[in-house]
């Protein structure tokens, strides 16, 4: 019987302050959502395993503080990281000026990284418009960016949580076996 391959890979959280990082990798790691967490100082890091189809990948997870007076460490924190996610609160979209910013820092560590863009709290939207609105000018980000996709999540129903870190185990492991 062969030996199943295990990978490790680097994975970067970045934002605004405030936009549902934490929350969205609390969902991710424990299944649950957490609806007090405290301001990320500087990052803080988890490891996850998981299964995928029959390999087994062990996520390093960084979620990088989103105030500015962190971004002077950020980039050490970069580096090895083979993906990222950049995150803005649909309900506040002027967290999403910062995404430039975040997609520029993980591309001065890894140029080539894939990253993901993710629009959180989809469960406090009731405003179709706005939700329009965002969804534009994301795809427009996504497509200036040259990101890899874009997803409206939830923390609190789980909506694209996992989806978001398949999309990037499977891209992962292209690259890795090609």
């Amino acid at each position: 019987m062969a030996e199943e391959a295990t990978f490790m890979f680097k994975i970067v959280l970045g934002g605004a302050g405030g936009v549902g990082k934490t929350t969205l990798l609390h969902r991710f790691l424990h299944g649950t959502f957490l609806s007090d967490t405290s301001m990320t100082i500087g990052v803080s890091f988890q490891k996850k395993e998981v299964k995928h189809d029959s390999t087994s990948v062990v996520l390093s997870i960084w979620d990088l503080g989103g105030q500015d007076r962190f971004r002077f460490v950020q980039k050490q924190y970069c580096q090895g990281a083979k993906a990222g996610v950049v995150f803005f609160d649909l309900t506040r979209l002027d967290t999403m000026e910062q995404l430039k910013e975040w997609v520029d820092l993980y591309r001065s560590v890894t140029p080539a990284m894939p990253i993901i863009l993710a629009g959180t709290k989809l469960d406090l939207m009731d405003d179709q418009e706005m939700l329009a609105n965002a969804n534009e000018y994301a795809k427009e980000t996504v497509e200036q960016l040259g990101l890899m996709s874009y997803f409206t999540t939830s923390s609190k129903t789980g909506e694209n949580v996992t989806e978001i870190f398949d999309l990037i185990i499977d891209t992962l492991l292209q690259q890795v076996n090609h």
